[in-house]
């Protein structure tokens, strides 16, 4: 159970990640339509809702998913260690980039 006293730091933690995220995606959105191109391509729909194209082998893929797991926890674990003092917003932006850059160079 939640301390009462603590729900209005949650509350403006969630506030704040949902603002870092949003604000994320509508700059994104923006870059795009200041340069002239659509906000989401159909490159986009494919890579976010279109079928996964993985070429290896079942044990192969595994092997360099137990790996990304490894890695991305230790890491991530030594990110809130080191970073976990600037709050959660920084730390999560810190976690994403982090581990999105592990597994696309493991997995893809």
């Amino acid at each position: 159970m939640v301390d009462p006293d603590k729900i209005g730091l949650i509350l403006w933690e969630v506030i704040t990640l949902l603002t870092v995220f949003l604000g994320g995606i509508g700059f994104v959105v923006l870059r795009r339509k200041a340069s002239g191109r659509p906000a989401f391509t159909e490159r986009d729909r494919q890579f976010f809702f279109g079928p996964r194209k993985i070429t290896v082998s079942r044990t192969k893929f595994l092997i360099n998913f137990s790996t990304a797991v490894f890695l991305c926890l230790s890491i991530n674990m030594l990110e809130f260690l080191i970073l976990g003092w600037l709050g959660p917003a920084l730390l999560t932006m810190v976690v994403l980039i982090t581990s999105l850059g592990l597994v696309d160079k493991l997995l893809f």
